[in-house]
Protein backbone atom coordinates (compact mmCIF):
# COMPACT_ATOMS: atom_id res chain seq x y z
CA UNK A 1 0.00 0.00 0.00
CA UNK A 2 1.35 3.45 -0.93
CA UNK A 3 2.17 5.79 1.98
CA UNK A 4 -0.27 8.43 0.67
CA UNK A 5 -3.14 5.92 0.58
CA UNK A 6 -2.27 4.71 4.06
CA UNK A 7 -2.28 8.25 5.43
CA UNK A 8 -5.62 9.02 3.75
CA UNK A 9 -7.17 5.89 5.25
CA UNK A 10 -5.79 6.78 8.67
CA UNK A 11 -7.23 10.28 8.45
CA UNK A 12 -10.63 8.95 7.39
CA UNK A 13 -10.60 6.47 10.25
CA UNK A 14 -9.69 9.19 12.74
CA UNK A 15 -12.43 11.48 11.40
CA UNK A 16 -14.98 8.66 11.68
CA UNK A 17 -13.97 7.97 15.29
CA UNK A 18 -14.18 11.67 16.13
CA UNK A 19 -17.64 11.89 14.57
CA UNK A 20 -18.87 8.85 16.52
CA UNK A 21 -17.45 10.23 19.75
CA UNK A 22 -19.11 13.61 19.22
CA UNK A 23 -22.44 11.91 18.49
CA UNK A 24 -22.22 9.84 21.67
CA UNK A 25 -21.29 12.93 23.69
CA UNK A 26 -24.28 14.88 22.36
CA UNK A 27 -26.63 12.01 23.21
CA UNK A 28 -25.30 11.82 26.75
CA UNK A 29 -25.55 15.58 27.19
CA UNK A 30 -29.15 15.58 25.97
CA UNK A 31 -30.06 12.84 28.44
CA UNK A 32 -28.41 14.71 31.30
CA UNK A 33 -30.17 17.91 30.28
CA UNK A 34 -33.50 16.08 30.29
CA UNK A 35 -32.80 14.79 33.80
CA UNK A 36 -31.84 18.28 34.99
CA UNK A 37 -35.03 19.68 33.48
CA UNK A 38 -37.20 17.04 35.15
CA UNK A 39 -35.58 17.54 38.56
CA UNK A 40 -35.84 21.33 38.27
CA UNK A 41 -39.49 21.17 37.28
CA UNK A 42 -40.27 18.77 40.15
CA UNK A 43 -38.55 21.14 42.59
CA UNK A 44 -40.51 24.08 41.15
CA UNK A 45 -43.82 22.25 41.57
CA UNK A 46 -42.87 21.32 45.14
CA UNK A 47 -42.09 24.96 45.99
CA UNK A 48 -45.38 26.00 44.40
CA UNK A 49 -47.22 23.50 46.58
CA UNK A 50 -45.52 24.84 49.71
CA UNK A 51 -46.31 28.42 48.65
CA UNK A 52 -50.04 27.76 49.06
CA UNK A 53 -49.71 28.31 52.81
CA UNK A 54 -48.14 31.74 52.26
CA UNK A 55 -49.80 33.25 49.17
CA UNK A 56 -52.97 31.16 48.85
CA UNK A 57 -54.03 28.77 46.11
CA UNK A 58 -54.50 31.41 43.39
CA UNK A 59 -51.16 33.06 44.17
CA UNK A 60 -49.36 29.71 44.22
CA UNK A 61 -50.84 28.76 40.85
CA UNK A 62 -49.76 32.07 39.31
CA UNK A 63 -46.29 31.73 40.82
CA UNK A 64 -45.93 28.18 39.49
CA UNK A 65 -47.01 29.12 35.97
CA UNK A 66 -44.60 32.06 35.66
CA UNK A 67 -41.74 30.19 37.35
CA UNK A 68 -42.26 27.16 35.09
CA UNK A 69 -42.34 29.34 31.96
CA UNK A 70 -39.07 31.00 33.00
CA UNK A 71 -37.61 27.60 33.82
CA UNK A 72 -38.44 26.52 30.27
CA UNK A 73 -36.36 29.45 29.04
CA UNK A 74 -33.47 28.46 31.34
CA UNK A 75 -33.52 24.85 30.10
CA UNK A 76 -33.80 26.07 26.51
CA UNK A 77 -30.67 28.18 26.90
CA UNK A 78 -28.84 25.11 28.14
CA UNK A 79 -30.23 22.67 25.56
CA UNK A 80 -29.48 24.86 22.55
CA UNK A 81 -25.85 25.42 23.58
CA UNK A 82 -24.73 21.91 24.45
CA UNK A 83 -22.25 21.90 21.58
CA UNK A 84 -20.33 24.60 23.47
CA UNK A 85 -19.57 22.14 26.28
CA UNK A 86 -15.90 22.16 25.41
CA UNK A 87 -12.89 23.94 26.93
CA UNK A 88 -12.47 27.63 26.23
CA UNK A 89 -9.97 28.07 23.43
CA UNK A 90 -6.54 29.20 24.54
CA UNK A 91 -5.94 30.81 21.16
CA UNK A 92 -8.42 32.78 19.09
CA UNK A 93 -9.65 30.91 16.03
CA UNK A 94 -9.54 27.44 17.61
CA UNK A 95 -12.51 25.40 18.80
CA UNK A 96 -11.05 24.95 22.29
CA UNK A 97 -10.97 21.16 22.38
CA UNK A 98 -13.23 18.14 22.19
CA UNK A 99 -16.85 18.08 23.26
CA UNK A 100 -17.16 16.85 26.87
CA UNK A 101 -19.78 14.13 27.52
CA UNK A 102 -20.76 15.49 30.95
CA UNK A 103 -21.60 18.85 32.42
CA UNK A 104 -18.98 19.96 34.90
CA UNK A 105 -19.81 20.83 38.52
CA UNK A 106 -19.51 24.55 37.76
CA UNK A 107 -22.09 24.29 34.97
CA UNK A 108 -24.46 22.56 37.38
CA UNK A 109 -24.03 25.49 39.76
CA UNK A 110 -24.74 27.92 36.91
CA UNK A 111 -27.91 26.02 35.99
CA UNK A 112 -28.87 26.16 39.67
CA UNK A 113 -28.60 29.94 39.41
CA UNK A 114 -31.02 29.81 36.50
CA UNK A 115 -33.52 27.78 38.53
CA UNK A 116 -33.36 30.28 41.40
CA UNK A 117 -33.95 33.13 38.96
CA UNK A 118 -36.98 31.29 37.58
CA UNK A 119 -38.36 31.12 41.12
CA UNK A 120 -37.71 34.85 41.59
CA UNK A 121 -39.51 35.52 38.31
CA UNK A 122 -42.54 33.67 39.64
CA UNK A 123 -42.87 36.34 42.35
CA UNK A 124 -43.80 38.81 39.61
CA UNK A 125 -47.25 37.21 39.48
CA UNK A 126 -48.02 37.68 43.18
CA UNK A 127 -50.49 40.24 44.53
CA UNK A 128 -48.00 42.05 46.76
CA UNK A 129 -50.54 44.55 48.09
CA UNK A 130 -52.33 41.72 49.91
CA UNK A 131 -49.23 40.01 51.30
CA UNK A 132 -47.43 40.69 54.58
CA UNK A 133 -44.20 42.68 54.36
CA UNK A 134 -42.02 39.75 55.46
CA UNK A 135 -42.78 37.87 52.23
CA UNK A 136 -40.45 40.30 50.43
CA UNK A 137 -37.62 38.30 51.98
CA UNK A 138 -38.47 35.38 49.67
CA UNK A 139 -37.49 36.98 46.32
CA UNK A 140 -34.71 38.90 48.06
CA UNK A 141 -33.12 35.73 49.38
CA UNK A 142 -33.66 33.92 46.08
CA UNK A 143 -31.97 36.66 44.10
CA UNK A 144 -29.25 37.04 46.72
CA UNK A 145 -28.49 33.30 46.55
CA UNK A 146 -28.31 33.45 42.75
CA UNK A 147 -25.94 36.42 42.97
CA UNK A 148 -23.75 34.56 45.48
CA UNK A 149 -23.58 31.52 43.21
CA UNK A 150 -22.38 33.82 40.44
CA UNK A 151 -19.15 34.18 42.40
CA UNK A 152 -18.94 30.41 42.97
CA UNK A 153 -19.37 28.90 39.51
CA UNK A 154 -16.42 30.66 37.88
CA UNK A 155 -14.05 29.85 40.74
CA UNK A 156 -15.25 26.25 40.76
CA UNK A 157 -14.74 25.93 37.01
CA UNK A 158 -11.15 27.13 37.32
CA UNK A 159 -10.45 24.93 40.33
CA UNK A 160 -11.78 21.79 38.59
CA UNK A 161 -10.24 22.82 35.26
CA UNK A 162 -13.62 22.69 33.55
CA UNK A 163 -13.82 26.20 32.12
CA UNK A 164 -16.11 25.78 29.11
CA UNK A 165 -17.67 27.98 26.48
CA UNK A 166 -21.06 26.65 27.60
CA UNK A 167 -20.52 27.80 31.17
CA UNK A 168 -19.30 31.22 30.05
CA UNK A 169 -22.30 31.77 27.77
CA UNK A 170 -24.81 30.60 30.37
CA UNK A 171 -23.16 32.83 32.96
CA UNK A 172 -23.67 35.92 30.78
CA UNK A 173 -27.24 34.92 29.92
CA UNK A 174 -28.22 34.39 33.55
CA UNK A 175 -26.55 37.65 34.60
CA UNK A 176 -28.81 39.45 32.13
CA UNK A 177 -31.87 37.41 33.15
CA UNK A 178 -31.32 38.18 36.82
CA UNK A 179 -31.07 41.91 36.15
CA UNK A 180 -34.39 41.69 34.32
CA UNK A 181 -36.61 39.52 36.52
CA UNK A 182 -35.50 40.84 39.93
CA UNK A 183 -36.18 44.51 39.08
CA UNK A 184 -39.54 43.45 37.64
CA UNK A 185 -40.43 41.93 41.00
CA UNK A 186 -39.12 45.03 42.77
CA UNK A 187 -41.32 47.29 40.65
CA UNK A 188 -44.55 45.30 41.11
CA UNK A 189 -43.82 44.99 44.85
CA UNK A 190 -43.40 48.77 45.11
CA UNK A 191 -39.74 48.61 46.18
CA UNK A 192 -38.18 50.05 43.01
CA UNK A 193 -39.22 52.78 40.54
CA UNK A 194 -40.55 51.69 37.15
CA UNK A 195 -37.75 53.41 35.24
CA UNK A 196 -35.21 51.09 36.87
CA UNK A 197 -36.42 48.44 34.40
CA UNK A 198 -34.15 50.14 31.87
CA UNK A 199 -31.24 48.45 33.67
CA UNK A 200 -32.70 45.01 32.94
CA UNK A 201 -33.37 45.88 29.31
CA UNK A 202 -30.01 47.55 28.70
CA UNK A 203 -28.00 44.47 27.75
CA UNK A 204 -30.71 43.13 25.47
CA UNK A 205 -30.89 46.49 23.74
CA UNK A 206 -27.10 46.60 23.49
CA UNK A 207 -26.93 43.18 21.80
CA UNK A 208 -29.87 44.08 19.52
CA UNK A 209 -28.02 47.24 18.49
CA UNK A 210 -24.96 45.20 17.55
CA UNK A 211 -27.07 42.79 15.48
CA UNK A 212 -28.67 45.76 13.72
CA UNK A 213 -25.28 47.20 12.83
CA UNK A 214 -24.20 43.83 11.45
CA UNK A 215 -27.43 43.57 9.44
CA UNK A 216 -26.83 47.03 7.97
CA UNK A 217 -23.24 46.15 7.11
CA UNK A 218 -21.77 48.66 9.56
CA UNK A 219 -18.52 47.87 11.38
CA UNK A 220 -18.75 46.43 14.89
CA UNK A 221 -15.59 46.88 16.93
CA UNK A 222 -14.50 44.68 19.83
CA UNK A 223 -14.82 45.77 23.42
CA UNK A 224 -11.64 46.43 25.41
CA UNK A 225 -11.37 44.36 28.56
CA UNK A 226 -12.69 46.26 31.56
CA UNK A 227 -12.87 44.92 35.12
CA UNK A 228 -15.43 47.63 35.83
CA UNK A 229 -18.10 45.75 33.86
CA UNK A 230 -18.03 42.80 36.22
CA UNK A 231 -17.87 45.12 39.23
CA UNK A 232 -20.88 47.17 38.11
CA UNK A 233 -22.91 44.04 37.41
CA UNK A 234 -22.01 42.61 40.83
CA UNK A 235 -22.95 45.84 42.59
CA UNK A 236 -26.24 45.87 40.71
CA UNK A 237 -27.08 42.33 41.85
CA UNK A 238 -26.24 43.17 45.45
CA UNK A 239 -28.28 46.38 45.36
CA UNK A 240 -31.39 44.66 43.97
CA UNK A 241 -31.15 41.86 46.55
CA UNK A 242 -31.03 44.43 49.37
CA UNK A 243 -33.69 46.70 47.82
CA UNK A 244 -36.17 43.81 47.66
CA UNK A 245 -36.07 43.31 51.43
CA UNK A 246 -38.67 44.99 53.66
CA UNK A 247 -35.80 46.72 55.48
CA UNK A 248 -35.39 49.20 52.61
CA UNK A 249 -38.13 51.86 52.23
CA UNK A 250 -39.18 52.60 48.63
CA UNK A 251 -37.72 56.12 48.82
CA UNK A 252 -34.28 54.70 49.61
CA UNK A 253 -34.73 52.17 46.82
CA UNK A 254 -35.34 55.02 44.38
CA UNK A 255 -32.13 56.79 45.44
CA UNK A 256 -30.15 53.55 45.12
CA UNK A 257 -31.71 52.85 41.73
CA UNK A 258 -30.55 56.23 40.48
CA UNK A 259 -27.00 55.74 41.77
CA UNK A 260 -26.36 52.10 40.86
CA UNK A 261 -28.58 51.99 37.79
CA UNK A 262 -27.17 55.24 36.46
CA UNK A 263 -23.61 53.90 36.76
CA UNK A 264 -24.48 50.72 34.86
CA UNK A 265 -26.33 52.57 32.11
CA UNK A 266 -23.40 54.96 31.75
CA UNK A 267 -21.17 51.91 31.28
CA UNK A 268 -23.40 50.66 28.46
CA UNK A 269 -23.29 54.08 26.78
CA UNK A 270 -19.48 54.01 26.98
CA UNK A 271 -19.35 50.47 25.58
CA UNK A 272 -21.65 51.44 22.71
CA UNK A 273 -19.11 54.11 21.86
CA UNK A 274 -16.46 51.37 21.62
CA UNK A 275 -18.44 48.91 19.47
CA UNK A 276 -19.65 51.66 17.14
CA UNK A 277 -16.16 53.06 16.71
CA UNK A 278 -16.96 56.43 18.26
CA UNK A 279 -14.53 55.82 21.13
CA UNK A 280 -10.99 54.48 21.04
CA UNK A 281 -9.28 52.40 23.71
CA UNK A 282 -7.50 54.85 26.00
CA UNK A 283 -4.55 52.49 26.37
CA UNK A 284 -3.86 52.00 22.69
CA UNK A 285 -5.52 54.97 21.03
CA UNK A 286 -7.29 52.54 18.71
CA UNK A 287 -10.54 50.58 18.75
CA UNK A 288 -9.80 47.59 20.91
CA UNK A 289 -9.78 43.95 19.95
CA UNK A 290 -10.63 42.15 23.16
CA UNK A 291 -13.94 40.73 24.30
CA UNK A 292 -17.19 40.73 22.32
CA UNK A 293 -20.68 40.47 23.87
CA UNK A 294 -22.34 37.10 23.21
Amino acid sequence: MKPEVSRDASRRSHAARSTRRATICRQRLRRRTAVLAAVSLAATLAVGWLAVRVVGVAGAVRWTLVASATLLLVVGLLATRLDDNRPVAEREGTDGGQLAPTLGPATHVTVGRGVLLAWVAGCFALAWATLPAWTLWLPALGHGAAAALDAVDGALARRTRRVTRLGARLDLSFDALGLLVAPLVGVVAGQLPWWYLSVGLARYGFVAGIRLREYRGLPVYELPTRASRRLLAGLQMAFVAVALTPLVPPAAGTVGAALFGGALLAGFVRDWGYVSGRLADAETGETADAERPA
